[in-house]
């Protein structure tokens, strides 16, 4: 990495950071700090991994914002994505075990912006 270059944190840096240290976010007022302590419930850190135990009782595992582009193109875009609407490309992504919160919505954009589409 170049010096003074920092990579973006994942969206997930604060649950793990709670789950390892027990540390919530300093910047949280109170009624986010109450929601953050019921929403950390659902989450397991199997190190390094994040991983969500969804309403569906399915784990899943929390992808880094770098990832979820060449995921949603994967179930999307690729020979065997079939090129399906944004709600179907984000199902099959549910249902091979990945989880990130604005996966619904990101995968409607890819699909918009997808040319083929």
């Amino acid at each position: 990495m170049a010096a003074g270059k920092f990579s973006e944190l994942p969206w997930y840096a604060d649950f793990v950071n709670f789950l390892v240290s027990g540390i919530i976010p300093s910047d949280l007022n109170y009624q986010a700090r109450k929601r953050f302590q019921n929403d950390v419930k659902h989450y397991y850190w199997d190190k390094p991994l994040l991983f969500k135990i969804c309403a569906d009782q399915v784990i899943r595992r929390c992808v880094p914002h770098d990832e979820q582009e060449d995921i949603l193109h994967h179930y999307h875009a690729s020979q065997y994505g079939g090129h399906l609407g944004g709600n179907k490309t984000a199902a099959k992504v549910l249902q091979s075990g990945f989880y990130w919160p604005s996966l619904y919505k990101d995968a409607q954009i890819f699909y918009k912006n997808c040319d083929k589409c």
